[in-house]
């Protein structure tokens, strides 16, 4: 797909849903009239959370290339400050636009999600002792990743559908158990939003529930289907307790010393079902440049995830549409 062609089809998909599911509950301000249209101003941010086929490689990239390349497209196209002020009020609703494009690609025969989480580094360790802090005060230290090591800034939880799609996420502390992010999602999911968990073997700072997490409206809508999870994320108190409260179940291979230890074949299983979310982060982290935020504040933070949630699940649509590979983002623009 050409860039013109991109854009074209990308600027229809938004536009209908917007005009269709947004369009009278997006609250309008007082003031001049805007020169963008929210589908403009959507359009462009999600074209620019793509780094690869496209001449641009950052978010103030994408506006440079609009106001010099692209009036044919968007012939309103605004100054960097006054479009990342569109896009940050904007938040939200890529979080539903995410949210209904998961339903559109997702299999309604599904049996289960995946949940798995990222580091969102903010900074190197040692920048994150020079600083101070700075914005990043509440940024914390946390080990983990696809690469292991420590690392300083947050981590997001994301649930995926076998298929691939994102239906929901959260940020949390680095340093937090990610079982508590799971708390917080199955307990948004449910209705009934709270941080409590089964008694903890003993009084530390992992144990502790993590000092933010959000955004709550970007957990997803109720679901009934398990949740299929690594390592991190098992220990029998916790599944009692989320059995017994939600009715939901979660299912993560013992520690192989355990007396209900799984089988290898039956570990095998689990790895190769959770292997999609793994697939999911590196899409984001490649294609997208999730871990790369560059956000100077939580609002930052939550517009920027949304948006690569949103261009991922969008997508996945775009290559339904020319019957490629649903995962196969990174060549979808050429």
């Amino acid at each position: 797909m050409d860039l013109d062609t991109f854009l074209t089809t990308l600027y229809v998909l938004v536009d209908d849903w917007y005009k269709a599911e947004m369009q009278d509950t997006v609250r309008r301000q007082r003031g001049p009239k805007t020169h963008m249209s929210d589908s403009e101003v959507l359009t462009v941010a999600l074209a620019g959370q793509w780094r690869a086929g496209v001449p641009w490689r950052s978010e103030r990239g994408v506006v440079r290339y609009m106001q010099k390349h692209g009036r044919h497209w968007f012939p309103t196209m605004l100054e960097r400050s006054a479009f990342n002020e569109r896009v940050r009020k904007l938040w939200r609703v890529l979080i539903a636009l995410q949210q209904a494009f998961a339903r559109h690609i997702g299999n309604p025969q599904a049996l289960y999600e995946v949940v798995d989480t990222v580091p969102l580094p903010a900074c190197s360790l040692s920048q994150s002792q020079n600083w101070g802090g700075h914005w990043l005060w509440w940024s914390s230290r946390g080990y983990g990743g696809t690469r292991g090591g420590w690392y300083w800034g947050e981590q997001v939880l994301m649930s995926v559908l076998p298929q691939g799609a994102i239906t929901g996420w959260l940020v949390g502390s680095a340093h937090s158990d990610d079982r508590w992010l799971l708390q917080a999602l199955i307990s948004q999911r449910q209705g009934h939003y709270g941080l409590e968990g089964p008694p903890a073997k003993q009084a530390d700072r992992a144990s502790a529930p993590p000092s933010h997490v959000g955004p709550l409206a970007a957990c997803g809508q109720t679901s009934p289907l398990a949740y299929l999870a690594d390592q991190g994320f098992n220990g029998w108190r916790w599944h009692d307790f989320w059995a017994e409260h939600y009715r939901t179940c979660v299912l993560s291979a013992p520690p192989t010393h355990a007396h209900d230890a799984w089988s290898p074949s039956a570990r095998r299983w689990l790895k190769s079902r959770c292997q999609i979310v793994e697939t999911a982060f590196a899409i984001l982290t490649q294609v997208f440049d999730l871990q790369r935020l560059r956000a100077h504040s939580r609002w930052g933070q939550y517009t920027r995830i949304s948006l690569a949630t949103a261009a991922y699940n969008l997508g996945i649509y775009l290559n339904r549409l020319l019957q490629r590979p649903d995962l196969a983002h990174e060549t979808l623009i050429c």
